[in-house]
């Protein structure tokens, strides 16, 4: 039986960072996978550049390119490792007094570092059993709100932008693969063709 190439999308079920250790023309590699708790949703834009050849009061031509990737995420419990995975701060942990305590700290040496953010969808229809992987090869954050609301659950929300890799996959600088599985598979980087 061949996969499907069309399903319809249900929820995100996984989101995790692979803060990104090297990217160049002779390797691209990742560090650690760091879990983005309780993920809620994930919107990605494609950012087209586009110009028009006008003349003779017509458009006669139309050009276009994906210049990148937009995204935005939301999610439901804080994490001090997410938040300096996206920012380039820093977490510690001390205890004084018996009293244990957990830090996230972000100074004027901080600068936010890239990514690779991996999401995982649980396939419908056409792929039961098996899932959808939304792979942003190099991204970095734009914005990191955390939004409290009274009498109910904050959420956490981030921005970013995803930038196309220096390193060359089989000959070619990669932004974005979608990728639907028969079946299900755990999010792992993304490194090699």
């Amino acid at each position: 039986m061949t996969i499907s190439k069309k399903t319809a999308l249900l929820g995100v079920n996984d989101l995790k960072i692979f803060p990104i250790t090297k990217d160049d023309s002779t390797a691209f590699t990742t560090g650690n996978a760091i879990d983005v708790p309780g993920i809620r949703q994930i919107s990605i834009t494609f950012d087209i550049d586009e110009k028009e050849l006008t003349g003779d009061e017509k458009t006669l031509a139309i050009s276009s390119k994906i210049k990148g990737v937009t995204f935005n995420s939301e999610y439901a419990e804080l994490s001090l490792d997410v938040l300096s995975a996206l920012s380039g701060g820093s977490v510690s942990t001390s205890t004084t007094d018996s009293v244990e305590t957990a830090s996230f700290s972000f100074g004027d040496g901080n600068l936010p570092d890239y990514f690779q953010l991996q999401a995982k969808i649980d396939g419908t229809d056409s792929i039961v059993g098996g899932d959808c992987h939304i792979c942003i090869y190099k991204a970095k954050v734009t914005a990191m709100p955390i939004n409290g609301v009274q009498g109910d659950f904050a959420t956490y929300t981030f921005d970013g932008k995803g930038v196309y890799t220096q390193y060359q996959f089989s000959g070619q600088s990669k932004l974005i693969d979608i990728d639907f599985h028969s079946s299900a598979k755990v999010l792992t980087a993304k490194t090699s063709a």
